[in-house]
């Protein structure tokens, strides 16, 4: 079975673990995919609407396994127990959501037992990075993947009190610009458009281009240049 690019990149960033929980599971295709994969030994799926959980129940009988994977209904990390599992990923999600999810239920992800954070945000990454950076966990891996017409980010998040994000722009992580990742050109170039579109937008009034929006995706467009610039333009 054909998973696509987005979810198989998701699992090719989760970290070999006993239990792993997937929050808003829709059909359970993610645990499904990382059992086949011997990457974990059993998962939890969870969603907060019945549709998705029922599909996930399918999926489970599908391919016979019952055994491994438990589905709940529920929200977010509410479902489950801490010390339960070892792993976590929201998928398919913006960062709003995922940050409301985690406010929700810190005793998992602040258990000893509980290792690791696998985001893919729809929106709003820059916000996950200020909470790793709040919230005593660190961004180890970043990853972009193209699916259809999409880039999608992936953020990989481990406990380390005291970590501070080491680059100056948090809307493009710092693991894509140091390892030259070979969508991040596309990536930038992209931002890069939104950015110069919202200032145009905002040069048409006087009031907005002396707000502090303004200054901030003034400053926002000149790290994306410097980004764009370093990436290697010049075979770096």
């Amino acid at each position: 079975m054909h998973f696509g690019p987005r979810l198989e990149a998701v699992a090719a960033l989760v970290p070999p673990c006993r239990t792993l929980a997937d929050v808003g599971t829709d059909h359970a295709y993610l645990p499904v995919l990382l059992l086949q994969e011997g990457k974990i030994e059993q998962a939890i799926a969870g969603d907060v609407v019945p549709g998705p959980c029922e599909a996930a129940r399918h999926t489970v009988r599908q391919f016979h396994l019952e055994e491994r994977i438990t589905v709940r209904q529920g929200s977010g990390l509410t479902v489950v127990a801490p010390g339960e599992v070892e792993t976590a990923v929201m998928a398919g999600m913006g960062a709003e959501t995922m940050l409301q999810i985690l406010g929700e239920a810190p005793e998992v992800w602040q258990h000893p037992a509980f290792r690791h954070l696998v985001l893919q945000p729809m929106s709003d990454s820059c916000r996950l990075r200020l909470w790793a950076e709040d919230h005593g966990w660190a961004v180890v891996r970043e990853e972009l993947v193209r699916e259809g017409k999409r880039l999608y980010e992936l953020l990989l998040l481990e406990p380390s009190p005291g970590w501070k994000y080491p680059g100056s722009c948090r809307e493009v992580g710092d693991d894509l610009v140091r390892r030259h990742h070979p969508l991040l050109a596309e990536f930038v170039a992209e931002k890069k458009k939104k950015i110069q579109r919202l200032l145009t937008q905002m040069d048409r009034s006087e009031r907005a281009r002396a707000s502090r929006q303004y200054k901030e995706y003034e400053t926002l467009w000149k790290q994306l240049e410097e980004i764009d610039c370093g990436n290697g333009r010049n075979g770096k």
